[in-house]
């Protein structure tokens, strides 16, 4: 009879058995897998060799050719020209006889003048007989034109005199001098350049502004100024009688002024 223990044992062996052939079940199938990949690894390889690489593709750029000389265009066949008629034979003129020319008689030769023989006394006077030929007229000298005199060169105003008739004409202006008050109040200055001329009476004939300050009111008052101190300027006496002109500088500045 049998007891507890063998039926554990009996029921342990039996559980083994079938585990062990579980696991040699797995182990030949993970051969079988094992070998089954090797095997298409193995294919894939060699079909990876037999396969010839490729040549790179390659591209060169080649220059075009220029284009050659146009064919010349066909003309079209001329058409067969006629041909040219045959030239006619020209009627040959009959010549017409010529009347002969009638002989002249010779000219009978006129006779000669008789030579009358000259004395050998006359032939002398005949040699020394010389008709008288127009004398040539003298060519009388004409009487040249006598040389204009020359008139002294006109000498002009004296610079000298000119310089000093400047300063004193300045210095009388200055009496004359007032600074404008609006002016003076917008802080207008500057110098005024005149340009004065006189006549050969010693009057003043024009006066003008050369260089003006850029106000009306300053460049009036500066002409101003030299025609009040003109008529107190005694003209010198070597510029007496002449035209002359000058150019006098008027400053108009308010440190000037304020002293």
């Amino acid at each position: 009879m049998h007891t507890g223990t063998d039926l554990a044992s009996a029921w342990n062996a039996g559980i083994d058995d079938r585990q062990r052939r579980q696991f040699a079940i797995a182990v030949l199938a993970s051969l079988a897998l094992h070998a089954l990949l090797l095997l298409c690894l193995s294919h894939f390889t060699e079909g990876q060799r037999m396969r010839a690489p490729e040549p790179p593709l390659t591209a060169r750029l080649v220059k075009p050719k220029p284009p050659g000389p146009v064919p010349p265009i066909a003309e079209p066949l001329a058409r067969p020209q006629p041909p040219p008629p045959r030239p006619q034979p020209a009627p040959v003129a009959k010549a017409r006889p010529q009347p002969q020319a009638q002989q002249r008689p010779a000219p009978v030769p006129a006779p000669a003048a008789p030579v009358l023989a000259v004395e050998p006394a006359k032939q002398a006077e005949a040699a020394l007989v010389v008709p008288a030929a127009s004398a040539p007229p003298v060519a009388s000298a004409e009487a040249q034109p006598a040389p204009a005199p020359v008139a002294p060169a006109a000498t002009g105003p004296d610079p000298g005199s000119i310089a000093r008739f400047r300063l004193e004409l300045m210095d009388l202006a200055r009496r004359y001098k007032k600074y404008p008050r609006i002016a003076r109040e917008n802080n207008w200055q500057g110098r005024v350049e005149l340009r004065i001329a006189f006549a050969a009476s010693g009057g003043i004939a024009s006066l003008s502004v050369k260089k003006g300050t850029g106000h009306a009111v300053l460049d009036e008052e500066a002409q101003a100024m030299i025609r009040n101190a003109q008529p107190q300027a005694a003209i010198p006496p070597a510029l007496r009688g002449k035209a002359f002109t000058l150019e006098i500088p008027v400053d108009f500045f308010l440190k000037d002024d304020e002293r």
